[in-house]
This record gives structure tokens, C-alpha cells and sequence, in this order.
């Protein structure tokens, strides 16, 4: 049987970064998205000799979606897409349809033929908790509409592994950075402001995290996707830091530690304290995935942004408030 990736959201933040490991992997490979492919993945699919495509489709039109996979006929389903809009993806009403659609392009898989569907969850499925979150045993009690909507989808996932013995796997993301990442969110905030030789106002930064770059999480859903890995899994590093021992990385590596102004913003009431992945099943089944430090790939970063800056020709524009530690989709 032939591999045949359907990647949704291929064009997006986790899904371009999926695009090397699963070319190199022998997939070829079908990105979906509502818009035309960026020049860089463009550029990709010009050279792949047909084994990398893009396809225009919005997913939450009932009928697109389904057309889609019909045509393709994909052996595995990578599906990365959301609503991710800044600001707006954790009380947005297209949680529900989002829902909706990823419930009919699932159906429409299993007709297909299908045989293998990895999804991309959100640690925010899980309660709060101060201690490292193992799926086999924390609670699942997300507080958001955009956690509560993931976690109905997983849902229809189990049902359909059970249904029609079609292999799965959830994949829930913790904290991410990396190229490509919307410019407002913390940690490119922070680095363009330090380039720029800004402040960057912040929390005091005690909030525990797991901060991962999303070169590493990319490539640890592929590694699921082509495995026979069932169920959940945190994709994480598994790794606690803090906010502020981020920020003060930041600093450090671009040489301007006294531009973070920590604590000036009030830490947010409903913020969690701690959200941390056990991220033993995961990294017990694939041991060489997140072998790269925090610190490099925070390095990696700012080198992209830096590089960014100069392709621009200008001076990013100034962000009016800092990104919350905890505002961003996981």
C-alpha cells in the first residue's frame, strides 16, 4: 500500500516543520489549508518531484473536506488544524464547528480506507494540577471551550478506533516556540524586543512550564504517525522551566538580560501555576526524540528572528501588551 500523508494545517506553525521527517520517512506528502502555500513551502513542492503537494480547502465547508479525501485517498491523516487565532482561539464559536468539521473529515478517512489517524490535542484538556500531567491517570477537565472542544474530538477519536479498528493516537501539545511562530506570543515578543533594544514587560515569571521548540514536537508526531503508538501521549519535552528562567535565556543569549522587566504585568488570576508533561511514554517508545537543549533551540530561534528582521528590511511592529505565559494554543 502506498504512504500517503494527508497533513490539515500543513502550511501552519507545527505542520511545516512536519514536512522534512515525513518526506524523508517515504511519505508523500498532502498539505491542506485555506490558503495558498507560503513561498518557502512553495519553493519545497517545486522540488520534491510530485512527492509534496498543497491543497486549498476550507475545512469547516461540510462538503470540502470529505471531496478532499475522497480524491487523495491518503493511508495516514496527520490533522494539526484549528482555530489558532490570537486572542480569539480560546473562547472563539469555531471550536464547535471545528469539532464538527474534524469529525467529518475523520469519517470521511475511514470510508476512505484510511488506516493510520494522528490528532494534535492540548494540554488544556487536562485539570488543573501542580505535578507533572500523565495521561493514564490525570484528570481530564478542561476549563476553556477551545480545551473543552479538543477534548471532544479525542472523543470521537476513541469512538472510532473502537468502531472501526482503525489505528490512533492523540497528541497533546504543551508550550511551543520556534520559526514562524505569531509574532505577539511570548517568546517572539520578547526576542524582537530585545533585537530592537526594547524593554519587554512580563509576570514575575514564576509559572512552570513545558516549553518546547516546535522543530522537536514536529518531529515527534511523525514519529507517532508512523508507529503503531496507541491512545494518548503527551508530545513534550517533559522538562519544567519557568517563564522567567526562559525569558532570562532570551536575554542572555541575545545580550541584553536588562531589557526583561520582570513582574511588571500583573500574573493573571485564572493562570495555572504549574503545567508540566510526564513525558515518560513518549520518550520511553522514541529515547533520541528532544535531544537538543532549551537553550540551543532557544538560540536557533533568535537567530531565525534576527535573520527575519534583516529579510524585512524594517523593524517589526511594536506589540502594544506582552504575551501571557499561558495565552497561546498548545
Amino acid at each position: 500500500m502506498s504512504r500517503r500523508v494527508l497533513v490539515t494545517g500543513g502550511t501552519g506553525f507545527i505542520g511545516r516543520q512536519t514536512i522534512a521527517p515525513l518526506l524523508g520517512r517515504g511519505f508523500d506528502v498532502c498539505l491542506a489549508g485555506r490558503g495558498a502555500p507560503p513561498a518557502d513551502v512553495a519553493e519545497l513542492i517545486a522540488a520534491s518531484r510530485g512527492r509534496l503537494s498543497h491543497h486549498v480547502v476550507d475545512f469547516l465547508d461540510a462538503g470540502a473536506a470529505a471531496a478532499l479525501v475522497e480524491d487523495l485517498r491518503p493511508s495516514h491523516l496527520l490533522h494539526l488544524a484549528w482555530d489558532t487565532r490570537h486572542g480569539l482561539f480560546w473562547t472563539s464559536a469555531e471550536n464547535e464547528q471545528w469539532v464538527a468539521a474534524s469529525r467529518r473529515l475523520l469519517e470521511a478517512f475511514v470510508r476512505s480506507g484510511g488506516v493510520r489517524f494522528v490528532g494534535a490535542g492540548t494540554c488544556v484538556e487536562y485539570a488543573p494540577t501542580n505535578v507533572p500531567l500523565v495521561e493514564a491517570t490525570a484528570v481530564l477537565e478542561p476549563t476553556t471551550p477551545y480545551g473543552r472542544a479538543k477534548l471532544a474530538f479525542r472523543s470521537a477519536v476513541v469512538e472510532a478506533s473502537k468502531r472501526h479498528g482503525l489505528s490512533t493516537a492523540w497528541g497533546r501539545v504543551f508550550h511551543l516556540f520556534g520559526p514562524h511562530e505569531q509574532p505577539a506570543r511570548l517568546v517572539p515578543a520578547a526576542i524582537t524586543s530585545l533585537l530592537d533594544g526594547r524593554p519587554f514587560a512580563a509576570t514575575a515569571g514564576n509559572q512552570v512550564r513545558d516549553y518546547s521548540s516546535v522543530v522537536d514536537v514536529a518531529a515527534a508526531f511523525v514519529e507517532v504517525l508512523d508507529s503503531d503508538l496507541s491512545g494518548d501521549v503527551n508530545v513534550a519535552s517533559g522538562a519544567a522551566t519557568t517563564v522567567a528562567d526562559v525569558l532570562r535565556t532570551i536575554g542572555d543569549i541575545i545580550g541584553r538580560t536588562e531589557l526583561i522587566d520582570l513582574g511588571r504585568v500583573p500574573t493573571p488570576p485564572h493562570d495555572v501555576p504549574v503545567l508540566v508533561a510526564d513525558a515518560s511514554r513518549l520518550r520511553g517508545r522514541f529515547p533520541h526524540l528532544f535531544a537538543t537543549g532549551l537553550r540551543e533551540r532557544l538560540g536557533e530561534t533568535v537567530d531565525w528572528w534576527r535573520s527575519r528582521q534583516k529579510t524585512d528590511h524594517g523593524t517589526p511592529p511594536r506589540r502594544q501588551s506582552p504575551e501571557l505565559p499561558f495565552s497561546h494554543p498548545p
